[in-house]
């Protein structure tokens, strides 16, 4: 019997009005790694957080939670807080006894302290230098890239190898070895975790999956590509029996009217007879009497007939509603010809890389790849203008628009309806909402501060922001972070069917395929 790390009973949470989960019940397996998957908004990162720090969520939370071992937790978005590696680690004290006691300045309680503990150095030592991270643990921390943060974040609970782990998209910022990396600490961690993540890469890692919707919570064993083949089944059967609950009231509508027009014939023969004369008044009287109670009783089984078939057809409607098709485009433009932008002798500030020289065509699309720390973020901030070069010179002649890993070009104290209207001042209520319906958000969530919504759904309207927009460049630095798989899949079809620039930053290998982008700058 396989045992649990966690149990869940009836989990049930509201907020603002809204119901978001109701009655879950599951299990976390211990031992193993477990993918969660669902669209941006549906409650993943929540869930996570209610997991771990279920008393935060107190009263609106009800249900039981109950850990069968220790665990650790890493959020979506803020992942270290701290000023050294050593801190970052949470093992300052013990790094500074083993430091003490190497000066010669320890004393009896450091030794004391570090009693059994001598092989940690050497492991602390090894498990940097498989990250690629400085092994000096008094580095600073303002000194490492977005993917070196979350590297280091890991790094931290794979050190505690008796901890059942909760990340939340984790692969988020790494490269293609730092990806590896993290599979690779997760097939040497005994205890397990569940993952959040739209990285189909990882997914293919996992023993098991998780997929939250709007209509609860349901469990697939094996990886994401046996998740897919048992999801498509389901929405198959699923859509074949919308069809034929379609035709069965197709059909029962068409039995009823035929049903009333005999009616009608029999009301309109008895009308007949009666002004004929033929027959005696209060026999006919009594004959309409036993028709209208027959045909009321008739009418009312035809209501209840139809009312269960609507019903039936609504409920299977629904289910399918959460895989309804997300839309979205950037705008077309009449673009230029020729060389549109061009790097000569570019050495960058903060980043050791070799003089840059590059140009890029009207229409072209690139790929700029490189490991975490190598300038990739830098350069495109630096193509943009929002930093300056130590020397060389960049000639551009179109406009650009340069959307960062922060989103730092959102307004996250309005909502997302005001933002774009802001934005665009002729866009209309209607149409911003149209706009935001296609990308899922909808309702309410169109009206509440854009710092409350997901991560995935923030990008969203950053990337609507950008549709608004008349741009010749995009410069997009890791765009499909935080973005669910179809969504994903959405902005990659986006971008193949730009007609104007890219310059992508991506290490989602997938995504960049998608994206149809052949052309690769390699940063070293």
């Amino acid at each position: 019997m396989t045992q649990q790390a966690c149990i869940i009973s009836n989990l049930s949470l509201e907020l603002a009005q809204q119901k978001l989960f109701d009655h879950l019940s599951f299990q976390l397996p211990l031992h193993q790694f477990t993918g969660l998957i669902g669209r941006n908004g549906q409650g993943k990162s929540l869930l996570m957080s209610l997991l771990h720090e279920q008393t935060k969520f107190k009263p609106p939370y009800s249900g039981q939670i109950s850990w069968q071992c220790p665990h650790q937790y890493l959020a979506q978005l803020q992942r270290v807080q701290a000023d050294t590696i050593a801190q970052a680690l949470h093992i300052e004290d013990l790094y500074q006894c083993f430091k003490r006691i190497q000066h010669g300045t320890a004393a009896f309680a450091d030794y004391d302290q570090v009693e059994h503990l001598w092989h940690l150095p050497t492991e602390w030592q090894q498990l940097l230098q498989s990250a690629d991270l400085p092994i000096d643990l008094d580095t600073p921390i303002q000194y490492l890239s977005e993917g070196q943060k979350t590297k280091l974040a890991l790094c931290r609970l794979f050190l505690v190898k008796d901890h059942y782990l909760l990340l939340d998209e984790p692969s988020n910022h790494l490269d293609t070895r730092g990806r590896e990396w993290l599979i690779q600490q997760m097939s040497q961690h005994p205890t397990g975790g569940l993952i959040i993540s739209h990285d189909r890469q990882l997914l293919s890692h996992v023993q098991g999956i998780f997929s939250l919707s709007q209509l609860g919570l349901h469990y697939y064993g094996g990886n994401y590509a046996l998740y897919q083949q048992q999801h498509q089944l389901q929405v198959e059967a699923l859509s074949h029996a919308v069809q034929q609950e379609k035709r069965e009231l197709k059909l029962l509508k068409e039995q009823q009217h035929q049903s009333q027009m005999k009616s009608q014939k029999r009301q309109k023969a008895g009308q007949k007879l009666r002004a004929s004369g033929s027959q005696a008044p209060i026999l006919l009287d009594a004959k309409k009497e036993q028709s209208e109670q027959s045909l009321s009783h008739l009418r009312k089984q035809q209501i209840k007939q139809l009312t269960d078939v609507k019903d039936k057809l609504q409920q299977k409607q629904t289910q399918l509603e959460h895989l309804k098709t997300q839309s979205f485009e950037f705008a077309l433009i009449t673009r230029k010809s020729g060389e549109i932008l061009r790097c000569h002798q570019l050495q960058l500030a903060y980043a050791k890389t070799k003089p840059i020289d590059l140009a890029i065509r009207a229409g072209e699309k690139l790929h700029l790849r490189g490991a975490n720390g190598t300038g990739k973020s830098t350069l495109l901030k630096t193509l943009q203008g929002v930093m300056s070069p130590i020397t060389g010179e960049i000639y551009r002649k179109v406009i650009s628009i340069y959307l960062d890993q922060t989103l730092s070009l959102v307004d996250d104290n309005i909502s997302a309806l005001e933002y774009l209207q802001r934005i665009d001042t002729e866009l209309t209520e209607q149409h911003a909402r149209t706009l935001l319906g296609n990308l899922q958000i909808r309702r309410d969530k169109a009206l509440i501060p854009i710092s409350t919504l997901s991560g995935g759904e923030r990008l969203k309207v950053a990337l609507l922001a950008l549709k608004q927009q008349t741009v010749e460049l995009l410069l997009l630095d890791e765009p499909e972070n935080h973005l669910d798989i179809e969504s994903r899949e959405l902005l990659a079809q986006a971008i193949r069917s730009f007609n104007g620039a890219v310059i992508l930053v991506s290490h989602d290998e997938t995504f960049v395929e998608e994206c149809g982008i052949t052309t690769t700058y390699q940063m070293k």
